[in-house]
């Protein structure tokens, strides 16, 4: 607070001003603030992070090359660096496998730390919240810093693109594009909202620019915020020597906590359809529709049930290889998921399991059913969960999956 002066009327008139400081440092464009306004009290819920301590996580993440591109993994830098050599065309794309859900009126925060390839002349990198229709994210093209929102809300993919000259908070003429940068993103979609990008620097959010898109846009500015993070290089010319963007850490985050909502929807044999696990069987499976796979599919509930006196295993395997079942619609009539119930299959990876005696139920937490969503890989083909039970007799099992759908 500044100096107090003795006398009624002066007196006033220094509280008045620190005050009308203090709230100037909380403005709309203040680290101190999220996306909507409301002061920051460090309660975000993290939706997802990636770390890269000891591999590359391929269960996190997919690579995508086009041409000569490389993923190197880095282990005492506990990072991945992708090259794209020095031929023209060449793209090296990392993305996650999931989708992360935005919820209206809460702040989406996005975090992701990396080193850019020294900007030069035919290099284009690309590192934020997006896939190819759609997001938000920092660009170097050239030897220019942008940030970029991406929309195919009118049918076409359209960016709108801002130079650095042109960021309406801060130029940041101290942007080093050779250093190690976090890029951060906050925004409220809603259709109409605002979108603040920046840096964090010496545990500082910097924000550089907003895109303010209430009672400014004639429709949404983007189709989605339900996006992957992704990190892309390309080289749009031939290069005089090869270039290479470094991916560390990311975190996406809900300010303000996360409560998923919508319906449980379920799948299961039918009574009559029980069959015999003294083997590990399949009792039901889930899977995105292609060509919905911007989706997000959350397995939420897991029931099971067996008869006779005996202990089962119940399990959750990740892209088992299905060897023989049918595919169909989910009943639910949506058109996002297909659903199976009885199948022969090999592998997989298991990522949840639970003991059952007569009955038993496990309904996931809003983190761990985050965490057991259906991702996508490199050719856009759904995650393929299914529920299995094994017991050590030849007694009979039903199993039960449920999952919330968030588009």
């Amino acid at each position: 607070m500044g100096q107090v002066v003795r006398g009624g009327e002066q007196f006033e008139t220094a509280i008045a001003a620190d005050f009308r400081g203090a709230i100037l440092k909380r403005g709309p464009d203040s680290g101190e603030v999220d996306a909507f306004g409301r002061q920051r009290v460090s309660e975000p819920f993290t939706l997802f992070d990636s770390t890269l301590r000891y591999t590359k996580r391929t269960d996190l993440w997919f690579e995508k090359a086009t041409g000569s591109a490389t993923f190197t993994y880095v282990a005492d830098e506990s990072a991945l660096d992708i090259g794209i050599g020095t031929a023209s065309g060449n793209v090296g794309l990392r993305r996650t496998k999931r989708r992360f859900p935005y919820q209206p009126g809460k702040s989406l925060m996005v975090l992701q730390s990396f080193v850019p390839s020294t900007p030069a002349a035919g290099v284009k990198q690309d590192i934020g919240l997006f896939d190819d229709d759609n997001g938000v994210m920092f660009r170097i093209d050239g030897t220019t810093a942008q940030f970029v929102i991406r929309s195919k809300a009118s049918g076409s993919v359209v960016e709108n693109v801002v130079d650095q000259d042109s960021w309406n908070i801060d130029t940041f003429e101290g942007l080093d594009l050779t250093k190690v940068q976090i890029f951060i993103a906050d925004m409220e979609w809603l259709g109409s909202g605002r979108v603040r990008c920046g840096f964090v620097i010496d545990g500082e959010i910097k924000y550089c620019h907003e895109f303010n898109h209430a009672n400014n846009g004639a429709t949404v500015y983007s189709t989605t915020a339900i996006l992957p993070l992704s990190y892309r290089i390309e080289s749009t010319a031939i290069l005089a020597s090869g270039a290479s963007l470094k991916q560390i850490c990311s975190s996406v985050m809900s300010e303000g906590g996360y409560e998923p909502s919508g319906p449980v929807y379920v799948v299961s044999r039918s009574a009559t359809g029980v069959a015999a696990i003294s083997s590990e069987q399949v009792v039901a499976g889930i899977r995105m529709v292609s060509g919905r796979t911007g989706n997000i599919i959350m397995p939420s509930q897991v029931d099971a049930t067996i008869e006779g006196n005996t202990t089962a295993q119940w399990r959750l395997r990740l892209n088992p290889t299905i060897t023989s079942g049918t595919w169909t619609a989910a009943a639910n009539g949506r058109g996002n998921v297909e659903t199976l119930t009885a199948a022969t299959f090999s592998g997989g990876t298991v990522i949840a399991a639970g003991l059952v005696g007569t009955r038993g139920s496990a309904s996931l937490s809003a983190a761990s059913a985050l965490a057991l969503s259906l991702g996508v890989d490199a050719d856009g083909n759904s995650d393929v969960l299914v529920l299995t039970m094994e017991a050590d007799s030849s007694t009979k099992g039903l199993g039960l999956l449920g999952w919330r759908e968030l588009i």
